[in-house]
């Protein structure tokens, strides 16, 4: 709560989705009741209902106290002056109420889920409303029907909802010991979450359904083994309903998850990242400060799933040689680019690393060992960088800059120079400094500067790069250094 509190003040936008699962199960028992689940899904009945009323209302108010707690009055007194009486207010504004619209699960299966409630949608403008008044907004299980029935919803379903519905720009999972089980890293690229998740329904079935299931979804063979355990197989009535999906519908299902066991914080943010999200977090909520540290932290200390920034990028083939050309020869004509024969392009181009998308390369970096420079430290060039100018704008430079970097310091480079006359502003802004005109430059080794034209007046950009670490990943399995 105080790290939610603090993101507040700094401007970030929050809704706030707090779940009460335990707390039900264990109000049922203490008044010797059993929770009932089918499916990873609770059956919720009469007093079942009453509880979960009482258990999100008590949460409710229990979110409300901490965020409701102001400064010391010794510390307000010292930064306030003047005669006028001071009225102490809660700190934040905590704004909840009827914002999900949800309808029951009914029967599946001959099983009667009673009040439990699927989100039909949420109260997005409405919701935006509040946020944009600098209220957060507090959502629990509570969903209401047209009809004023109320039920008692999925969490996870309802942050799922409201994130993707409001077009968040980050879903947060707070988690115990079931998430941080599978030892995840720090950054998972979508496509390698999904193929993760499928990769735990393949190996909860037998072969002869997995070949049907492969048929259908025209699924990758599965990996030999899978490092996320083994779950219990699928009821022939599931297994003919994953059978009409397509890939994508598997991936999105929640029900499919929660059936086989899998933590559904895992899946929902899968679930979330394809349905618009940008960035989802899997966080311990065990570590002190831990939201603060995932946003504001250079390497976080949670797991992120996001899009693939990675995706196409790859050292170039001799295939690419026509393609590559292509791409540099307007920026050739204009001046931006030094040219370069086909034949120089032919010998370069193991040092290239390009985007390709469809077969057509989209943009291209030429990362050149230069050797160690006179004071000892091991350099490398940067040049021949560009994007295909109708792809500007995406991100897609950035992300090739991020892949050059991390090639580059796995090989132990520790200082990336780049001679440029146009193209200044954009790498400044990407932490190179400007060091002079690049032949008179003592960064350079002898043998590069004696290449230099200097009537070109090549102006010489430095970046530094951090000492590689000890369990340093391959360019491409994490995000920036």
């Amino acid at each position: 709560m105080s790290d939610i509190a603090l993101l507040h003040g700094l401007g970030v936008q929050l809704i706030v989705v707090a779940g009460v699962n335990q707390q039900i199960d264990d109000m049922l028992q203490e008044r010797g009741l059993t929770p009932k689940y089918v499916g990873g899904y609770r059956i919720t009945d009469r007093e079942a209902m009453r509880i979960a009323i009482e258990a999100a209302g008590q949460i409710r108010t229990t979110c409300e106290q901490f965020l409701s707690k102001g400064p010391a009055i010794p510390m307000f007194r010292r930064h306030t002056k003047g005669d006028r009486e001071i009225h102490f207010e809660p700190a934040l504004r905590v704004i909840s109420g009827n914002y999900i619209t949800a309808k029951r699960r009914g029967v599946l299966d001959g099983v009667d889920f009673g009040l439990t409630g699927e989100v039909r949608f949420v109260l997005k403008d409405d919701i935006r409303r509040q946020l944009d008044s600098g209220n957060i907004v507090f959502l629990s299980n509570i969903g209401f029907t047209a009809s004023g029935e109320v039920l008692n919803c999925n969490t996870y379903d309802v942050g799922l909802h409201a994130a993707a519905e409001l077009g968040a720009d980050k879903l947060f999972f707070l988690h115990l010991d079931e998430v941080a089980a599978l030892q995840l890293p720090q950054w998972l690229p979508l496509s390698e979450a999904q193929n993760m998740l499928l990769e735990k329904l393949q190996n909860s079935i037998s072969a002869q359904q997995m070949d049907a299931l492969r048929a259908t979804m025209d699924a990758k063979p599965p990996e030999p083994a899978s490092a996320y355990g083994v779950a219990t197989s699928l009821s022939p009535a599931q297994l003919r309903t994953y059978q009409a999906m397509k890939r994508e519908d598997l991936v999105v299902d929640l029900d499919i998850w929660s059936a086989q066991g899998f933590p559904t914080a895992v899946s929902t943010c899968v679930v979330a990242c394809c349905k618009g999200v940008k960035r989802a977090h899997l966080l311990d909520a065990r570590i002190d400060g831990g939201l603060l540290l995932e946003l504001y932290s250079r390497d976080g200390v949670g797991t992120m799933i996001s899009a693939d920034f990675y995706e196409g990028i790859r050292k170039a083939l001799p295939n690419d040689l026509d393609g590559l050309a292509a791409l540099l020869e307007p920026l050739e004509k204009a001046g931006i680019l030094v040219r370069r024969s086909r034949d120089e392009l032919a010998d370069m181009l193991p040092s290239f690393t390009v985007i390709e998308r469809d077969n057509r390369i989209l943009g291209a970096g030429l990362l050149l060992d230069l050797g160690q420079t006179p004071d000892g430290v091991p350099v490398a060039e940067v040049g021949a960088f560009c994007v295909d100018p109708i792809y500007r704008g995406s991100g897609r430079g950035d992300s090739l800059l991020d892949y050059v970097e991390q090639d580059a310091r796995s090989r132990g480079i520790q200082r990336l120079v780049l001679l440029t006359t146009r193209t200044a502003d954009w790498f400044e802004q990407r932490d190179f400094r400007w060091q002079g005109a690049a032949y008179a430059s003592e960064l350079l080794p002898l043998a590069r500067r004696a290449r230099i034209n200097p009537a070109r007046n090549s102006q010489l950009y430095v970046k530094n790069l951090e000492a590689p670490a000890d369990n340093l990943q391959a360019p491409g399995k994490r995000i920036g250094f």
